[in-house]
């Protein structure tokens, strides 16, 4: 058998078609999304819904979202991010745009790498913290959408005893998971080093280093418990109202439980790892499907999903360029 070898330009080619491959199944699950929503629901009522788009909301529904940087920001100091809150909010903000921006969650290393030039805080501790912020994150939205589904009639006889009692033990298991995860990361990292220092010395000291880190985020993780679990509340809260602003907007009348049942759909569509391009399409197809649960008009739903998408990325593409600007200027003083 010829067994030439593969030329360097050859080997290259693959590491470069991936973010072409990320960028095309992206735009493919946008379509896909946004021709099912065409099919599922006629184009000519969700026009006639955005007819009734109320400007005078918008400010509210801006303002709200916006204040959920700062609250993202906060959190991240309390958990020891040694930076100041406008430069920690920059990031935040960053953070949550290339989120958006880039398929397979891929945006969630722009903390670790932000955090780790501006301050020296390393990548393992970076994303140990982004993990500990979405276990307290998920945690709040299970108790919110229990509350929610239990509040609402037509969802509690929906879901029944045996949903309840699953969406409840949600919350013990990501509470457990924010308090273990840094002490499992910790041990799993010091055995794989022990097992390859012999083989692989180099392998071997920096997952020492990562055992080392894992186990000063966990005490900082339990020290900051109380302050780590307000901020996640805040920031929540004011995601809720920013969605409550959004049907407003709408002329939807829908009670602050449908909001919550609603909009966590969208929230929970979002984390799924196959995004498409600027989130669009899975986070429509989370509020529409949430929304229609609790007795929204289908177009209403879709029409709404695409006010919130919109706007929130449009003012998110503009928050994070005005950041990028900052912290560039702040790099070079």
């Amino acid at each position: 058998m010829d067994e030439r070898p593969v030329p360097a330009a050859a080997a290259a080619a693959s590491p470069r078609r991936r973010p072409v491959l990320r960028v095309l199944l992206a735009v493919a699950v946008t379509t896909a999304l946004a021709a099912l929503i065409v099919w599922a629901v006629p184009f000519g009522e969700v026009l006639e819904a955005l007819e009734r788009f109320d400007p005078a909301w918008l400010p509210a529904l801006l303002g709200s979202y916006a204040l959920t940087f700062p609250c993202r920001a906060a959190r991240f100091r309390a958990l020891g991010v040694p930076l100041g809150r406008t430069d920690l909010t920059a990031v935040a903000t960053i953070h949550q745009f290339m989120n958006r921006v880039l398929p397979v969650r891929a945006g969630e290393l722009a903390f670790p790498v932000l955090v780790k030039r501006l301050c020296g805080t390393s990548l393992v501790e970076g994303v140990a913290l982004i993990a500990l912020g979405h276990l307290l994150d998920l945690a709040l939205i299970a108790v919110a959408f229990l509350a929610g589904l239990l509040a609402l009639p037509q969802t509690r006889a929906a879901v029944g005893p045996v949903g309840t009692t699953l969406v409840a033990a949600a919350l013990p298991a990501m509470l457990a998971g924010y308090l273990l995860l840094p002490s499992l990361g910790s041990r799993l990292a010091r055995t794989l080093a022990a097992r390859w220092r012999a083989r692989r010395p180099r392998w071997s000291a920096k997952l020492e280093r990562a055992a080392e880190t894992l186990a000063a985020v966990r005490a900082v993780s339990r020290r900051a418990f109380a302050s780590a679990a307000v901020w996640t509340l805040m920031l929540w809260l004011t995601t809720f109202v920013s969605c409550w602003a959004t049907m407003a907007a709408m002329r939807v009348p829908v009670e602050p439980a449908a909001v919550v049942v609603g909009s966590t759909a969208a929230i929970l569509a979002s984390v799924v790892p196959i995004g498409g391009i600027g989130s669009f399409g899975t986070l429509e197809g989370g509020w529409a499907a949430g929304f229609v649960l609790v007795g929204v008009a289908p177009a209403d739903a879709v029409a709404s999903a695409l006010v919130l998408s919109g706007t929130t990325f449009a003012f998110t593409m503009v928050a994070a360029g005005v950041s990028w600007l900052r912290l560039r200027g702040a790099s070079r003083r």
